[in-house]
């Protein structure tokens, strides 16, 4: 039962200062699926919304987490060793390359928690720890300083070949990425953590998830896999599509080639760091049942919701039942408010989500907040972004901020007092721009009106 509990960012794209995301369940609900932490009375919750205007920095806070899953999973393997650290600086002020960035975990693996940070530059990895908690004390299980001559430090409760690690290390590699390289147990289980118990899904990659999902539908995933084919049609169907099944060929070799063939153009064109959505290795076709028999459409020429729904059918599934984060970006888009919801009651109740899931996502739609939501979110799950007015800068807050009033019932109505203005996090509507607005399309009306000239014929 992998459990996230606590996430801290500083210096991400538009996360200038320190942030913290937690998980720690503020109050107690028999009904929701929460989970105890070891050596302490805490809990963590399933589910984390984060609401906010556009551009206030929902997706980055969620793109802060997936990049620190992809420094542990590619430092060593994948970064160039004279390429430095392809991080995402907060941009908005001066000389914004001499501030470093540093991620934070806290986390369960194996009935123990964990703490796992770095800080690193354009250049190097600064700092690493790993620390972890027997019965509630923290406990270092390594340490290193970059700068240092002798960077690494170890607990005596972290055994293994440690040395040689640290001989392979590079100065933008983590440790923790070279040690599970070269099969350390404790280490390669954290790492395994960051690999399978930790996921994302967003519209960049779609055809990986239609992918996933299409595997796990042909029992492509083992005995697992042969065991997630029934709820995945089940879930097909139950969105209410009109779908009866999924037809399923091989990608034409010919698509294939193409695409990457434009891919690399654009790259070559605009820099390495543009990314390019990838093509599905699997081509398919919807099936609907109607009066006159079962016809199908090219997934392509489905719904942008159709799409969505199937295309997030995997990764849900393989959450709930391996007992993975997962965080999506957007979880309204291009979904009915009846689905977004009830992929979050997934995640919610102690029916189906029995293996430890969690869901953290990024949303507008403030009906899950409502009372007449299928899905109940308590005040301990739902956070707010918005930007300073001076920096741009984000900041990430709970609603748990915010005092309660004794009047108020037990269920806070959190839609109503969020669109009212209770919490911030709103867009701003400067009605006297539009003002001026209309006033420049009347005058842009008038003097076009002028100068018409008439048409002629033939």
């Amino acid at each position: 039962m992998p459990v996230l509990l606590r996430f801290q960012v500083t210096n991400h794209a538009s996360l200038r200062d320190e942030q913290e995301l937690s998980l720690i369940a503020g109050d107690r609900h028999a009904e929701r699926a929460e989970y105890e932490v070891p050596g302490s009375d805490l809990r963590a919750v399933p589910v984390a919304a984060i609401y906010g205007p556009n551009a206030s920095g929902k997706s980055n806070a969620l793109d802060a987490l997936t990049w620190m899953r992809h420094a542990v999973l590619s430092s060593f393997r994948q970064w160039d060793p004279a390429g430095g650290v392809p991080r995402r600086p907060f941009v908005l002020r001066r000389d914004h390359t001499s501030f470093p960035s540093t991620f934070e975990l806290d986390f369960i693996v194996g009935k123990a928690r964990y703490a796992f940070g770095f800080t690193v530059d354009d250049e190097r990895i600064q700092e690493e720890w790993l620390y972890s908690f027997p019965e509630g004390r923290r406990r270092k299980l390594y340490s290193r300083t970059g700068r240092d001559a002798e960077p690494m430090s170890f607990g005596r409760s972290l055994t293994g070949r440690r040395k040689t690690i640290s001989q392979l290390l590079r100065p933008n590699s983590l440790y923790l990425s070279v040690a599970a390289a070269q099969g350390h147990d404790l280490l390669g289980s954290l790492h395994k953590w960051f690999r399978d118990g930790l996921r994302s899904a967003s519209d960049e990659d779609f055809a990986d998830r239609l992918d996933y999902t299409i595997d796990l539908y042909r029992s492509n995933g083992g005995e697992s896999g042969r065991m997630l084919r029934a709820p995945l049609m089940t879930l097909l169907q139950f969105a209410d599509l009109g779908v009866e099944d999924l037809r399923i060929r091989e990608q034409d070799e010919g698509i294939k080639e193409e695409h990457g063939r434009v891919a690399a153009a654009l790259r070559e064109a605009l820099g390495k760091r543009v990314q390019v959505g990838g093509v599905p290795r699997h081509r398919v076709q919807v099936q609907h049942r109607t009066s006159e028999g079962v016809f199908g459409l090219e997934i392509g020429e489905e719904s942008s919701g159709t799409r969505t729904w199937i295309g997030m059918l995997g990764p849900v599934m393989a959450a709930l039942a391996g007992g993975s984060v997962l965080c999506v970006d957007e979880l309204d888009a291009r979904l009915h408010p009846y689905l977004a919801d009830a992929l979050v009651g997934l995640f919610q109740s102690r029916e189906t989500n029995r293996n430890g899931a969690q869901l953290v996502f990024s949303t507008h739609e403030t009906s899950l907040l409502g009372q007449n939501a299928r899905t109940e979110l308590y005040r301990d799950q739902v956070w707010f972004t918005e930007k300073d007015s001076t920096t741009s800068a984000t900041r990430l807050f709970p609603v748990t901020d915010f005092y309660v009033r004794d009047s108020e019932s037990a269920r806070d109505n959190l839609e109503k007092r969020y669109l009212s203005g209770r919490y911030g996090a709103l867009p701003f509507l400067d009605d006297e721009l539009l003002g001026r607005l209309t006033e420049n399309i009347l005058r842009g009306g008038k003097r076009g009106a002028g100068s018409t000239t008439g048409t002629t014929s033939r």
